[in-house]
């Protein structure tokens, strides 16, 4: 039961994903001056790689660490080293690591850079699972499974989210895991996920660009 709150989570995670980065780009857009956009855009990113390293990067090392376990490696390098020894301070820390991680793609993506979708969208699902995966074990410490196995499922839920594909986001964390017993939890999560974002917004994080340009493909 876990999993279906699960992709209802990332549904909203999703949703807030694709929306602050079609405001950020949008913003961004409407900044004429080349050099001044690129600035800005230098000057932000610095600031957030500076106290969230882990947003360095596409986050594959970080979606690793934190599928094995190792959760002191999204906080190693920053300046905030230490909040991994009070429980509640680094699950803010972590959440505020998913919200910042969407800026950042919306700001490098907005500033002309070339920074995609799909791994910032794996990177926000494996924190987001890992979040919530956190959460329940410290409430139903026998009813659970790892933060790492929620991690493993919100990759695929948030893909889904985002893109509105969910067939493919099983498929993908599928083929990266070869386990039989992960399908499940993933189908429900992913599904949920995708219903849910889509029903209070239309059009994916890929559409919505298409619909501002009057292409509607549904």
């Amino acid at each position: 039961p876990f999993y279906l709150l699960l992709g209802v989570f990332t549904g909203l995670v999703s949703l807030y994903f694709t929306k602050i980065s079609m405001k950020t780009e949008s913003w961004f857009e409407d900044i004429k001056n080349v050099w001044f956009r690129v600035f800005l855009a230098g000057v932000t990113l610095g600031v957030l790689i500076f106290i969230f390293p882990s947003l360095y990067g596409e986050g594959y090392v970080s979606i690793r660490s934190l599928l094995a376990g190792n959760v002191t490696s999204l906080i190693a390098s920053s300046p905030l080293y230490g909040l991994q020894d009070h429980a509640v301070w680094f699950l803010f820390y972590v959440l505020l690591i998913i919200l910042f991680k969407a800026i950042a793609m919306a700001v490098t993506n907005g500033a002309g850079g070339v920074g995609g979708v799909f791994a910032p969208s794996l990177f926000i699902g494996a924190m987001t699972g890992g979040f919530f995966g956190w959460c329940v074990g410290a409430l139903f410490p026998e009813l659970t499974a790892s933060p790492g196995a929620y991690a493993l499922v919100g990759m695929g839920a948030l893909v889904a989210g985002t893109t509105h594909a969910p067939i493919t986001a099983i498929l993908i964390i599928f083929e990266l895991t070869n386990d039989y017993k992960i399908i499940l939890p993933l189908m429900m999560s992913c599904i949920i996920s995708t219903l849910l974002a889509s029903y209070l917004k239309k059009g994916s994080i890929y559409t919505i660009k298409l619909m501002r340009r009057t292409l509607d493909i549904t």
